[in-house]
């Protein structure tokens, strides 16, 4: 006769079943890098100077501002007098989470540097290039911080059933061990959310029917963001050509915590609930390269080409798991994974930018650019370390090729002079999605922005102000889409407001 769930829970729990602690070395990864981290490094939301951030970014064919030499490092050549200046802001990230008839809103408020940089502008002996620039600014390229939260949610089936998968046909020694699934099904052993099936060494039961549904409370809380240093060089040719280089190091830094929680709906189960919790944390560095330049074709008229080169992101993740359960009966079980690390690269693809603005005398600027990039040839690729296994991540690339394709973005803004020392700023845009229709994504994730700002400029100083939003939906499976039934439709917008202030030297 087969033993009920509850028996079996107490009698591991009265020590017939040992339990012991032990440490081995760990290969199950489950961190999982995988086509979701090579485009959150590859879509870039870039923070900026006031001045290109009130114009929305659309900088690529202007020059002389600190936050245009990401964009375009040709506009360091513009430069005839030397410049220091910074930017800094609070950033807001709102998310509404929706799935059937449960829906939440979160925001996360935070304070972010924004372009922070000196400029050194030296006469030349050659009157053809009359000015040499060189120049070392730090930028932000993109912040993580986001919080998620899901309330009372109904799935179709519980994350329970899918460690219990896992683990049949694994001896529970190992499961004891953590030597088998120490960051998932081994967890769920030790909390008793997993037992033997009567006699079984093998065979495991839950507390419930895992293909019944279940209530889900879901919150996820990141943190993070991607920051260049860049050292630029770059003159302008005969008062018409501007050409400009940049050689860039990134840190990056990313941190999430997910917390998953079940209520089981079955009557007659002696769990009340539980709880799984992730723990991500990266650290990384890079480098990458910029070229470019600007032609001025009439006085009116300039135009500007640039290339991004891609990126070479070495990051380290650290990770860990928990899992906790809570019976009816008031006991309460919990269990943490080893923590773990490895070492991989992420090879994020290039940019191609093309400008254009008009330049309306001393009254007006209109600038536009158009920025491409193939998020299809992102890769990850394995390191030597003993933080790596040597994975080839053939599997992983081939999704990335298959889901992604290339983007297109399209940049637009304006200044006025309103007086002799005051200028207004707009811009808006739009990026295209990242995703092929073979991705099966459902939302828009097309980005829709809009800017604003204002500036106070005099011919020695300068200080001023800037606003921008950014808009657009995405979709989440939060665990096995055929548990979850239809995604989860997360809408967002990211905001920012900048004050800075600059002096020529």
């Amino acid at each position: 006769m087969k033993k009920t769930f509850r028996s079996c829970r107490r009698l591991r729990a009265w020590g017939i079943t040992l339990i012991t602690l032990s440490f081995f070395s760990i290969t199950t990864n489950v961190s999982g890098q995988n086509e979701i981290d090579v485009l959150r490094y590859s879509r870039l939301n870039r923070a900026g100077s006031i001045r290109t951030m009130g114009m929305g970014g659309a900088f690529g064919s202007l020059g002389a501002d600190i936050g245009s030499i990401g964009i375009n490092p040709a506009g360091i050549g513009m430069y005839r007098r030397g410049d220091a200046s910074f930017s800094a802001g609070i950033h807001s990230s709102g998310t509404k989470s929706t799935l059937g008839g449960a829906s939440n809103i979160e925001t996360d408020i935070s304070g972010s540097l924004g372009a922070i940089g000196v400029v050194i502008t030296t006469p030349s002996v050659n009157p053809d290039w009359p000015f040499v620039t060189m120049g070392v600014t730090h930028v932000k390229q993109a912040i993580y911080d986001q919080r998620l939260l899901l309330e009372n949610a109904n799935l179709n089936g519980s994350l329970l059933g899918v460690f219990q998968g896992l683990a049949q046909g694994t001896h529970n020694a190992d499961l004891n061990d953590g030597i088998a699934f120490p960051y998932t099904a081994s967890l769920a052993w030790y909390t008793y959310l997993l037992d033997p099936d009567g006699e079984s060494n093998v065979d495991y039961i839950t507390p419930f029917n895992t293909d019944t549904a279940v209530t889900l409370n879901r919150r996820i809380e990141r943190s993070g963001n991607i920051g260049d240093t860049q050292y630029s060089m770059g003159g302008t040719f005969r008062d018409w050509l501007s050409i400009g280089a940049t050689i860039s190091t990134s840190k990056v830094t990313f941190s999430e915590e997910s917390r998953h929680e079940e209520i089981p709906t079955e009557e007659g189960t002696d769990l009340a609930s539980w709880t799984y919790v992730e723990n991500l944390d990266v650290q990384g560095s890079g480098i990458s390269a910029k070229l470019g330049a600007i032609a001025k074709v009439t006085d009116w008229l300039r135009v500007g080409l640039a290339w991004h080169s891609p990126s070479r992101l070495k990051l380290t993740d650290s990770y860990s798991t928990s899992m906790r359960s809570v019976w009816k009966d008031g006991d309460l079980y919990e269990e943490s994974s080893p923590d773990g690390a490895y070492e991989y690269l992420i090879i994020t693809p290039s940019r191609f930018i093309v400008s254009g603005s008009f330049v309306l005398g001393k009254y007006a600027i209109i600038s536009t650019d158009y920025e491409s990039v193939d998020y299809s040839r992102g890769k990850l690729k394995s390191i030597d370390g003993w933080m790596s296994t040597g994975y080839s991540f053939e599997t992983e690339n081939q999704t990335v090729n298959d889901i992604y394709r290339r983007g297109h973005e399209a940049r637009v803004g304006l200044e006025v002079r309103v007086a002799k020392d005051f200028r207004l700023r707009v811009g808006t845009g739009i990026s295209t999605s990242p995703y092929s229709h073979q991705s099966g994504v459902l939302s828009d994730p097309s980005q829709f922005n809009a800017s604003l700002g204002g500036e106070y400029r005099n011919e020695r100083w300068y200080a001023g102000f800037a606003w921008n939003r950014t808009w657009y939906s995405e979709d989440l499976y939060l665990i096995d889409p055929l548990l979850q039934g239809s995604p989860l439709q997360v809408d967002r917008s990211l905001g920012m407001l900048s004050i800075g202030a600059g002096f020529r030297i």
